[in-house]
């Protein structure tokens, strides 16, 4: 059972994540309250089932954390909340994050999508991170079982798992001189319209440029271009300037599969600062249009930890139930 001297993990949990113009031009899910409720309800429950853990939550404005609460009725870890009046913004992840590290948490889940881990890096840059998809494009959130996820956490959480259970992702500060930085944990991409609109990008021919900090082959989005050009290294970004040339087949949303043109490309070391073209009109933030175009520049930095949950599970020391197995030579395969 876990005491007031057991480690601390921090809850963010986001109710108004994968519900964007994606679902009308393509075919991305809808994740709805019952069921983001229920996947909480599961990685409590995996939490319950290692070394013990207390939970620190934001209350969110749609009352996810309480409903998972009921629906796991006493398969929960001790959890508390945060002291932030939750109001349905971006905000509230950050400050709830900001919260988190400021309590000595060990490390952070969040329950989204990728701009639920932005607003959460902007507000822990270095956290330990586990981000749970409940987004759209999911392309750094994790879709392994939540009950999985939980028992991972309280692992790591207890100092159970080894260092390379974890790997550093890179981030992009996008720098608009402005009084605030912007944070990506996908990419900056540049496009040449003049209005935010509906925010998301699914329209090849707006694409002027990007800079993708995180590349995987089942990525989805603008990091799926980037995908299709190849492996990227650790600690490097990726730059992508669109117009005639080689052509990607990329998939640019869930069930929206798209030819993009991609002009040149050129991968950049973190720490190298990249002015965004004159043609940029509006900058989109991890596929989302966000900031109005103003001189830009974009930097590459290292960011959080984020939880290789099957690394976890596969190394974490003193995990319950595991017992010593002698093994024994089979026997010989019988017929019948």
């Amino acid at each position: 059972m876990a005491g007031t001297d057991s480690p601390v993990v921090g809850l963010i949990a986001n109710p108004v994540a994968s519900k964007d113009i994606r679902r009308l031009v393509g075919l991305a899910r809808v994740v709805d309250v019952e069921e983001k409720a229920n996947l909480i309800a599961r990685l409590l429950a995996g939490m319950t089932a290692g070394p013990p853990v207390r939970v620190l939550a934001l209350a969110d404005a749609a009352g996810l954390v309480r409903r998972a609460l009921r629906l796991a009725r006493n398969t929960t870890p001790p959890v508390e909340f945060l002291a932030v009046e939750a109001e349905a913004k971006e905000s509230d992840t950050r400050r709830a994050a900001e919260q988190l590290a400021a309590s000595g948490a060990t490390a952070v889940v969040t329950v989204g999508g990728d701009g639920t881990i932005r607003s959460a890096v902007e507000g822990w840059p270095q956290a330990r991170l586990v981000p749970v998809a409940a987004g759209t494009n999911n392309a750094v959130a994790i879709a392994d079982e939540p009950t999985a996820v939980g028992l991972a956490v309280a692992l790591a959480a207890n100092g159970l798992v080894p260092d390379d259970a974890y790997r550093r992702l890179t981030t992009l500060a996008v720098d608009t001189g402005a009084d605030s930085v912007s944070t990506a944990v996908v990419d900056v991409v540049g496009v040449r319209t003049h209005w935010t609109g509906a925010r998301a990008l699914w329209e090849p021919n707006d694409l002027v440029e990007a800079v993708i900090a995180n590349v995987r082959p089942t990525a989805v989005g603008v990091a799926s271009i980037a995908a299709g050009l190849g492996p990227l290294g650790a600690g490097h970004v990726r730059y992508v300037r669109f117009g005639p040339g080689a052509t990607v087949r990329a998939l640019l949303g869930p069930g929206l599969v798209a030819d993009v043109s991609v002009a040149d490309y050129r991968d950049i070391p973190e720490g190298t600062r990249l002015h965004l073209d004159a043609a940029t009109r509006v900058v989109a933030l991890d596929g989302e249009r966000r900031l109005v175009r103003a001189p830009a520049h974009v930097e590459a930095r290292p960011g959080p930890l984020l939880l290789s949950v099957p690394r976890a599970l596969e190394s974490g020391r003193g995990r319950p139930g595991r017992k010593h197995v002698e093994s024994t030579p089979a026997g010989p395969l019988v017929e019948e």
